[in-house]
């Protein structure tokens, strides 16, 4: 019978970078690593959020650039 045998090295870098934090740690270092949202992401959640408070002329000039050819 042959046996074969398998490393993963990735696994158990992953396991031996998180093996000394302790768990805020990690979660703080995710988080200070995440990316920041740009401006035009933003605007477009503002104006997605509010866009039936706008007057109807901006609205429709805003559903004209963005949706149109």
């Amino acid at each position: 019978m042959t046996m074969m045998t398998a490393t993963f090295s990735s696994v158990e870098a992953i396991g031996s970078k998180y093996r000394n934090q302790s768990v805020w740690r990690r979660f703080l270092n995710l988080m200070i690593d995440a990316p920041t949202p740009t401006a035009e992401s933003e605007i477009n959640h503002y104006l997605a959020r509010h866009r039936h408070d706008l007057p109807p002329q901006v609205f429709i000039e805003l559903e004209r650039r963005r949706f149109g050819p």
